[in-house]
């Protein structure tokens, strides 16, 4: 057999892929150049000799590599292929998830259980309405839905605490929800495939296995690595774990798990169900805390606190519970008349605290009277500007997830 029908016959069974005539004229032409080129003096060409030489010879690597990058270019296979099965184009798993109706996933941080997401989409792929459910300890779960510009969040007990805000999908607020979109995610790895930014491969199941893994390593420095599952009959993505940092070193670890995708699904899911003595924060109905007007938010943070430990100490509980984010009255003093002043208050400088919308911690210095006699208290709160009512800020009591971290209680 002629050298260059060995070549060919190689390239075809070794690195399992096919390819159209002229693509086959110009990655054939380049491949027996450099394989002239080569120094390596193996007596025959024999098909393993070939791959040695591939393997063994720089510029035979190049030219093999280069077929699978020119391939992979023109959308005849989809990534390199560990197996002896034709190559699995992964194309095939972005057409079939694409025009998503729902998903419900388990999402992981450190290889432990985090959030689970439960989800729903129009004919465009809008989002109708969500449920997200964090946490289960003792301190409770935070379950939160959203539908029709309105989120709802309820803080099992023994927090007990139900907050309903007005919350539009263009607010920027439900933008989190992307990055656990397995539609959105798998055209994100195709374009950095694609564009050279990332490596793939796959490795054929053993027999007893029904799942196909995948290798995502990003090759642009930020030593990102994604395990993809996929089911080879549905072409799903039905796992997907983010490792980063350096091996060795403690990697950092984020998974998804996709439990159904374009199920139907129950609407009761969608729906709070609330406990009877849920305590009901609703800033929908009704305007909360203090217009922010001409003032920074720094200085909107102070003057809101001020304003809201001023009418505690006056004991105008409705300027107060307003003030504070429109929570019940009978909570408030049940709570938190223990932090009514009882001399002038000083506060420290505000710090800020990330978020969507701007949070600040502020810590400050008064005293309350306690079985008659006074003590010093040094109090943090949480202020923030009120979601749904741009430009109007509040004290928040309780700290929801975005409110930041801190107590408002003594130190």
């Amino acid at each position: 057999m002629r050298p260059r029908k060995v070549v060919e016959k190689t390239i075809r069974t070794k690195l399992h892929f096919t390819f159209d005539p002229p693509l086959r004229d110009r990655l054939l032409a380049r491949a027996m150049h450099e394989q002239e080129q080569s120094q390596d003096t193996e007596p025959a060409l024999a098909g393993p000799v070939i791959r040695r030489t591939i393997m063994r010879s720089p510029s035979m690597k190049w030219a093999a590599a280069a077929v699978v990058v020119a391939a992979v270019g023109t959308g005849l296979i989809g990534i390199w292929h560990k197996g002896g099965q034709a190559a699995y184009a992964f194309a095939q798993t972005v057409e079939a998830m694409q025009g998503k109706r729902s998903f419900h996933i388990q999402t992981y941080h450190q290889q432990r259980r985090h959030d689970e997401f439960w989800a729903e989409f129009d004919e465009q792929g809008r989002l109708l309405r969500f449920r997200q459910k964090e946490g289960n300890g003792p301190e409770g779960s935070l379950v939160t839905f959203w539908e029709d510009g309105i989120r709802n969040q309820h803080l099992s007990p023994p927090s007990g605490i139900r907050l309903i805000q007005r919350l539009d999908n263009t607010d920027g607020g439900l933008e989190g929800l992307e990055q656990f979109d397995p539609e959105t995610i798998v055209q994100e790895i195709q374009a950095l495939v694609d564009e050279g930014k990332a490596i793939m491969e796959v490795q054929d199941p053993p027999p007893f296995a029904k799942l196909k893994t995948i290798r995502v390593t990003c090759t642009d420095g930020k030593a990102l690595k994604r395990i993809l599952v996929v089911d080879p009959v549905t072409k799903f993505v039905v796992r997907i774990d983010d490792y980063w940092g350096r091996e060795g070193e403690g990697l950092t670890h984020k998974g998804i798990e996709v439990l159904e995708y374009n199920e139907a699904m129950d609407p009761r899911l969608f729906k709070p169900d609330c406990p009877e003595d849920t305590i009901v924060i609703d800033q929908v109905s009704q305007e909360v805390g203090m217009a922010q007007g001409q003032m920074t938010d720094q200085e909107a943070a102070v003057a809101t606190l001020r304003e809201a430990l001023s009418a505690l100490e006056k004991e105008d509980y409705t300027s107060a519970c307003k003030l504070c984010g429109g929570v019940p009255r009978g909570f408030l003093i049940e709570h938190f008349g223990r932090l009514r002043p009882a001399s002038a208050v000083t506060f420290d400088s505000p710090e800020y605290v990330q978020n969507v919308l701007p949070v600040y911690r502020v810590k400050c210095t008064y005293e309350v009277e306690r079985d008659g006699q006074m003590e010093t208290i040094n109090p943090v709160f949480i202020v923030r500007e009120a979601c749904g009512q741009p430009g109007r800020w509040y004290v928040t009591w309780h700290v929801f997830p975005g409110e930041g971290t801190g107590s408002s209680d003594e130190d």
